[in-house]
């Protein structure tokens, strides 16, 4: 055999040797694939928003569901039937029924609280025609009247007895009225004139505003300061259904005003009275005329 020879069957037998490697290798390697897939990669915590895709967006409310508003609260007022606006009164004309009403003037202060204490315990109510300046200073004490269902009213803020032009009675009484609205959240239309003064330029301006010009029909003075016991017999002698009784709260030390009180009502119940605000007596009589003119109807 020639060298030649030799050589060509050496490279042939080289390359079906790597041939043969070549297969073998490509064999193990899918077979290694089939045993051993790919480990799964963990899902990242908190992965970030898809910014190809829009957020969906929440279902709105139904109308149905959304609470309607709730409407605002009327403001409490103490004003009179429509037939006593611009009047005065001194006292109510009732008949069916013995009711009076206490007043309280030149409040409010310390000394009502006294007198507010009085009032609960007997499960009664008042008016209290109150000075602006003093509502001012006692806000809260005004507040506590209203709020134990007494009545208030306008008692002009510096309490002026002389005669004043129709600019200063603006001043006195409306602004008594602001603060009035500030301090208890409730509008009047309940005047009473300082000293009862009826021709001083106050109570012409009242009447212009549609108040009622309250007046009184028994006074035992009690702004005096006279012992209790003169007090609760002036009132006690003098008492009559629809009467209106004048006492005072402010303006000094009210003890005896306090003292009398405790005698008055307890005495008056037992005679069988009532006791009611100045918007509530005015009521019954303009219920009772009413009734009377339907009576006479045909």
């Amino acid at each position: 055999m020639s060298r030649k020879g030799n050589k060509k069957r050496v490279i042939k037998t080289v390359i079906l040797i790597g041939l043969s490697i070549t297969i073998s290798l490509l064999s193990e390697n899918r077979k290694t694939a089939n045993s051993n897939p790919l480990i799964p990669i963990a899902p990242v915590e908190n992965p970030p928003p898809n910014l190809l895709k829009p957020p969906k967006l929440k279902t709105p409310p139904s109308l149905s569901a959304t609470p309607s508003p709730k409407p605002p609260e009327q403001p409490l007022v103490f004003a009179p039937p429509a037939q006593f606006h611009s009047q005065i009164v001194y006292k109510a004309s009732i008949n069916n029924s013995k009711v009076i009403a206490l007043t309280f003037d030149d409040g409010p202060s310390p000394e009502t609280l006294k007198i507010l204490e009085v009032l609960h315990k007997h499960q009664v109510v008042g008016t209290f025609f109150c000075l602006g300046a003093n509502l001012r200073e006692y806000p809260e004490i005004a507040k506590r009247v209203v709020q134990a269902g007494n009545a208030i009213g306008n008692h002009t803020w510096h309490h002026y007895s002389h005669n004043v032009t129709e600019k200063t009675a603006s001043d006195e009484i409306d602004n008594t009225g602001i603060h009035i609205y500030r301090s208890t959240g409730a509008k009047s239309f309940l005047f009473r004139p300082p000293g009862g003064r009826l021709n001083n330029g106050l109570a012409a301006y009242a009447q212009k505003k549609n108040y009622v010009v309250v007046m009184w029909s028994i006074d035992p003075k009690d702004f005096l300061q006279p012992p209790a016991a003169a007090i609760a017999l002036t009132v006690l002698s003098q008492a009559t259904s629809g009467a209106i009784v004048l006492l005072h709260d402010g303006g000094g030390n009210r003890q005896q005003t306090v003292e009398a009180l405790s005698a008055i009502i307890p005495k008056l119940k037992q005679q069988g009275y009532r006791f009611v605000t100045v918007p509530q007596l005015l009521q019954m009589q303009a219920g009772q005329k009413q009734r009377i003119a339907d009576q006479k109807s045909p």
